[in-house]
């Protein structure tokens, strides 16, 4: 009889003071540290240019991509430079989906909206 509630009590102890098991897994996540930002650029391959911001391996500085495409423009500045901005929210379903064409999106105008022409706008120092 005491055997057995020794084995119950051994059983209860492991299953609400399991301890030792997630310090195992806490080990195991420590061994496989996620790779730095150094690493990623200095081991990547590219053989062109290199974009900071999403470690695309483009030809040229100018053909990198924003980081959020589906929420940001590339706006080109007149430096030959360009800024990643946030889609303007509207609830007009034309201007989201010209918003939305990587080609057309940036070359968008839409007066009141902060899009591409409003960059140029400020870029250039008008209002």
């Amino acid at each position: 009889m005491l055997a057995i509630w020794a084995l119950l009590l051994t059983s209860v102890s492991a299953f609400f003071f399991d301890f030792g098991g997630q310090q195992q897994q806490q080990q195991q996540h420590q061994q496989n540290p996620p790779i730095s930002y150094e690493e990623q650029v200095l081991n990547n391959g590219c053989g062109d240019y290199l974009c900071p911001d999403t470690l695309a391996c483009v030809k040229k500085a100018q053909d990198c991509p924003c980081p959020f495409p589906k929420s940001q423009l590339r706006c080109e500045l007149s430096n030959g430079q360009y800024i990643c901005i946030s889609k303007p929210a509207t609830q007009d379903e034309t201007l989201n989906s010209l918003y939305d064409d990587p080609v057309k999106g940036p070359k968008t105008r839409a007066k009141g909206l902060r899009d591409c022409g409003w960059v140029e706008a400020a870029h250039k120092g008008s209002s």
